[in-house]
This record gives structure tokens, sequence and C-alpha cells, in this order.
């Protein structure tokens, strides 16, 4: 038996500021009915005791989607929330530099970077590792553009490398389910 989709991370046009404090990301912001972060905590405690999937739906500037579902999703506890997830199988790739690239790392804001500063280079919150080929928490820019910023052009921005190299992502929504197995008698 499969629960319906629990929706943690959502950007659709820019409204709300994803460059915020670890205080913040740990605790949530945003709008529920707009774009908004439900908080590391809560993630964390809604993933830890059960099997979870992750999955990411992303839609470029023209319209184009694409997603990608990851297995045995879970962040660790509190302080690090590191990101713990199978490889991914969907339409948005994560060979290489998809987000699988960023399992095992913890969670970085501008006040609780990494040893690389990625979230200050990044203009952003994220998993970093040697800064990002996804950064659905980085700047909102104009869909479809690359954004001259970043520790490397473009990944300032809400990225996803696998699904379109660089350029700025219109809408991302990121959610996990728990997968209950049935038992067989």
């Amino acid at each position: 038996m499969i629960e319906l989709m629990d929706v943690f991370q959502r950007r659709v046009n820019g409204s709300v500021d994803f460059y915020n404090n670890f205080a913040s990301y740990e605790n949530g912001f945003g709008n529920l009915h707009g774009e908004f972060w439900l908080g590391l905590k809560n993630i964390h405690d809604l993933t830890s005791n059960t099997n979870s999937e992750l999955r990411i739906d992303l839609m470029a500037a023209n319209g184009s989607t694409a997603y990608e579902v990851f297995q045995n999703f879970t962040l660790s506890a509190a302080p690090y929330y590191k990101l713990q997830i199978n490889q991914g199988k969907g339409s948005a790739g994560d060979s290489g530099n998809g987000l699988s690239f960023h399992q095992g790392y913890s969670f970085s804001t501008f006040d609780n970077d990494d040893a690389h500063s990625c979230s200050k280079k990044n203009h952003g919150a994220w998993w970093y590792h040697q800064c990002s080929h996804v950064n659905l928490n980085g700047r909102y820019v104009t869909p479809g553009t690359v954004s001259p910023g970043g520790f490397s052009r473009g990944e300032d921005g809400i990225i996803y490398d696998n699904f379109i190299f660089r350029e700025s992502l219109k809408e991302t929504k990121m959610m996990f389910r728990r997968v209950k197995t049935l038992k067989m008698e």
C-alpha cells in the first residue's frame, strides 16, 4: 500500500526568498498555498521511522516537465540533516549530475556553510557537494536563463543539470511518501 505524497518544497514564481538562515530551513518558511519549505526538523521526523521515497517534479521555462524518484529517502538528525537516497529513476536523469551526487552531504545555508562556502557562492541552501549540480533552493531568476553568478556560472539559479544544464527552472516541487509493504500470509 502506498500513501499520498507530502510536499515539502515548492517553487513557482519567486515570491518567497529562499536565501534564508539555518534556523529558517530547520523550522520551515513560506506559504503552503504558494512557495514554501516545510522544515528540516519536520522532514526528518516524518521520514526517520519509515520507508520513504522522494519525488522531484521539475518544469522548464518552455513548459517541458521531468521527474525523478529516489527510494530510501531520509534525512539524518540535527544538526547535519544529511541526505540519504538511492539512485534515482525517472525522466529528469540522475547519472553523474543528479541529486544522488549530493547523497550523504549535510544541509548548508549561508550561516552554516560547508567547507567550500557553496551556500554563499550559489545563493542558496542545499546538500552541496562540490557546490552543485542540483540547486532547487537557489535564487529564482528568469526561467530559461543562465544566471551569471554562482561558484561556476549558472549554479546560483534553480537548477537540475541532468534535466536542463544550468538553465534556471520555472517550477519545482519536492515531495515524499511513506511506502508500506504488504505482509504476505
